[in-house]
């Protein structure tokens, strides 16, 4: 009889087993909460993104996101690709980008979430500590300018250096007074070594750096900016702090994006949501970037019993 036992027990878990790895192999059904999607997030935004995702994969168990971070061009070369059909980015696409997902009837589903800055840094033994943007603009034209330092940014294709870009009213960076490397935390780091350069980043690297980076963000300067489109005879210069982007102060100012193409409410839009609701936005909030809506705190006052004697 024991025998009989562990033998119906030995088959009980054998079939048990078999179950268990059905319905492992089984895909999660993807919903607003649920499934595995790609998400292509442009380089200069990785350190917020990946706070927002962590917290996001806590809440939902069943929830797969893949980060992947790009550049600019090769997130909408991506896109176009039908590589992936999510994003986040410091612009919308345009009409041109757009149009092939509208030739396939897919209706784009476009998130503002927050505020970010292309900020302008320099060596702490710099004696430059504000700059104009107009010395910025004519290095990128290729005309001369008063600013004798060199700027240095990650590559061409970055979405910091194609703000400035469209800025200056140009589309190639110019050969002379402009130095190309490879990525956010080289920049910092050359930078931090060298003086008479002027570093192009994303704020979110200076406000959240990773661990291997912050002594280097320590020792850099952040540099004021004027804002050309302050009232005549201004000198009034001003760096990217929340309350600047928030009253418009600074001119460096981008807007963050998710851009959902994926043409149905799939875990995307259950992504989009979440960064733009009020949980995300305290995350952003208290990132350092200013959130498009300011979550509200509400503080229980308790009012004690007035006694009489």
């Amino acid at each position: 009889m024991n025998k009989l036992v562990i033998a119906l027990a030995g088959i009980f878990f054998l079939i048990s087993c078999r179950n268990d790895k059905k319905a492992e192999d089984k895909p999660v059904e993807e919903t607003l909460t649920s499934g595995s999607i790609v998400l292509l997030t442009d380089n200069t935004l990785q350190p917020i993104v990946d706070d927002v995702l962590t917290i996001f994969h806590s809440v939902y168990d069943r929830a797969n996101i893949k980060q992947i971070n790009k550049d600019e061009a090769e997130i909408i070369n991506l896109l176009s690709k039908d590589s992936a059909a999510v994003a986040v980015l410091p612009r919308k696409l345009t009409a041109e980008e757009e149009n092939h997902f509208l030739k396939r009837k897919i209706t784009p589903r476009i998130s503002q979430f927050g505020f970010d800055a292309v900020a302008l840094i320099t060596n702490k033994q710099s004696t430059d500590t504000i700059i104009n943007l107009e010395d910025i603009y004519n290095i990128l034209r290729g005309n001369e300018s008063s600013l004798k330092s060199k700027l240095v940014f990650d590559n061409p294709s970055s979405s910091t250096v194609q703000y400035l870009l469209a800025k200056a009213g140009v589309t190639k960076v110019p050969e002379r007074n402009i130095y190309s490397l490879q990525s956010t935390e080289e920049v910092v780091k050359y930078v931090h070594d060298n003086k008479d350069v002027v570093g192009i980043i994303g704020l979110n690297w200076l406000l959240q750096p990773p661990a291997s980076l912050s002594e280097y963000v320590e020792n850099i300067k952040v540099m004021g900016v004027k804002n050309v489109k302050a009232e005549e005879n201004s000198d009034k210069y001003y760096k990217p702090s929340q309350r600047n982007l928030g009253l418009g102060l600074y001119p460096l100012t981008r807007s963050l994006y998710v851009l959902n193409y994926q043409g149905k409410n799939g875990l995307g839009m259950g992504f989009a949501t979440y960064i733009g609701g009020t949980e995300g936005q305290r995350i952003i909030l208290k990132s350092g970037l200013l959130p498009v809506m300011i979550p509200t705190r509400e503080i229980a006052v308790r009012k004690e019993l007035e006694t009489t004697e």
